[in-house]
């Protein structure tokens, strides 16, 4: 018998992630219970046993980062034995190990997860809020990836989402559901370029619109670019500041480390609308005589852009690649997208 009832649409996303649905032809987007409509895709493991997903997860990666997981994207679907994936688990707190299929294993406490599971515990989350929101049970759901998941990527999402409780009528490439909202309700013609920069992957897309047929002309990207690198280079470079004026290499100690990285996304933020950012990070450290060591910082805005230009500049290469495939040049498209929160960088 066929499942009835709402569908719910999911971008789970390598930071944060977005559930909505269409209610009399109109998008709403589902808040947690705090009223939060932006879902942090992390899950905190408490020695309760209590497990935390999403705002209230986020707030243990300070306290717990080894019992609390994060850019789990990253890992989905993914061999261990891939070097961009094992430089990727040697940046992350929480320990990770071989499993099956040289699939990545997340070690909490005395239990292993897989990478599916962790993001079934998101999605577990998101459907929840749903049902709240729309009091009734919720079970379907359409759920995006960037458009250069593997099969193995795209196999082990849906997944995810079946032991979430849900059954994925589809997984869309997130270039064309945002095309498709783009578009919704519009006759259009033209060709349009979706530059999607999110929190660990980037893709680039050219499409052709013909009267609400969208046809993908060329694709590409990168599985492992994003915001993360952009907080990981700001992490560095407070670390290296740190050691120089303290003589404490904070790598060493994790929650130190997971409070700096903390830090340098806030950071990184802030300097999307302003100049440079000053401050000082307390109690990163404990020094000579059990004195409490701190960081005083100043970033300012070019110098974060000298640290991230390799990384936007890999960027610009895909968008050249993706263009010369579709056989279209930048001056010919009607509209560029900006999807992610990174593209809110000013330099991308």
């Amino acid at each position: 018998m066929a499942a009835t009832g709402p569908v719910i649409g999911i971008d789970l996303g390598t930071t944060n992630s977005v559930v909505a649905t269409l209610v009399d032809n109109k998008v709403e987007v589902i808040p947690d219970s705090n009223g939060n409509r932006l879902h942090p895709s992390v899950v905190a493991f408490l020695p309760s046993g209590e497990v935390l997903v999403g705002h209230a997860a986020r707030t243990r990666r300070h306290v717990d980062p080894k019992n609390t997981i994060s850019s789990a994207k990253r890992l989905i679907g993914q061999s261990i034995n891939v070097p961009t994936v094992r430089l990727a688990m040697s940046t992350m707190p929480y320990q990770c190990v071989g499993g099956p299929n040289e699939q990545p294993l997340v070690v909490i406490r005395d239990r292993k997860f897989s990478i599916p599971e962790i993001s079934a515990i998101v999605l577990k989350h998101l459907r929840r809020c749903a049902e709240r929101h729309l009091g009734q049970p919720v079970s379907q759901a359409v759920i995006t990836v960037p458009a250069n998941f593997t099969d193995a990527q795209r196999q082990a999402t849906k997944y995810a989402g079946e032991l979430a409780g849900l059954k994925v009528l589809r997984v869309l490439n997130e270039p064309t559901a945002a095309a498709l909202a783009y578009g919704f309700g519009r006759s259009m013609n033209a060709s349009l370029a979706i530059y999607d920069l999110g929190g660990g992957t980037f893709d680039v897309t050219v499409l052709q619109i013909r009267d609400q047929i969208f046809e993908v002309l060329a694709t590409g990207g990168d599985s492992f670019l994003g915001g993360d690198d952009f907080d990981k280079v700001l992490l560095d470079k407070l670390a290296g500041d740190f050691l120089q004026t303290q003589r404490v290499d904070l790598r060493d100690d994790p929650t130190a480390w997971s409070r700096l990285g903390a830090a340098a996304e806030q950071i990184k933020c802030r300097l999307s609308t302003d100049d440079s950012v000053a401050g000082t990070i307390h109690e990163l450290g404990v020094g000579v005589g059990g004195e409490a060591l701190a960081l005083s910082f100043e970033v300012h805005r070019t110098e974060f852009e000298n640290l991230i230009f390799p990384y936007v500049e890999r960027s610009v290469l895909a968008c050249r690649e993706v263009l010369h495939a579709a056989g279209v040049d930048a001056h010919s498209l009607g509209d560029l997208i900006l999807v992610g929160g990174s593209t809110r960088t000013p330099m991308v």
